[in-house]
């Protein structure tokens, strides 16, 4: 079974991320976190596989703070 909507609200807010740094992190609109956290819509694997890594240390945190900034100044 994937992730589920808790898991994934435990695991971004352990990572301190919020809705919008998903989506930009994720490269999907601002309303899809919003759907899985819902649960009408899957998390996909590849979200799951890719916040576990970040919290498992395998990515850095800050790689990917400064990707999400990098982003969120493009945009």
């Amino acid at each position: 079974m994937g992730m589920t909507p808790a898991a994934f609200r435990e695991l971004t807010a352990d990572l301190g991320f919020t809705t919008g740094d998903v989506a930009v992190l994720m490269g999907v609109t601002r309303r899809t976190p919003q759907l899985w956290l819902s649960g009408h819509s899957p998390i996909p694997q590849s979200v799951a596989i890719l916040l576990r890594a970040i919290k498992d240390g395998l990515i850095p945190l800050e790689w990917v703070e400064d990707r999400i900034l990098e982003t969120i100044k493009i945009a």
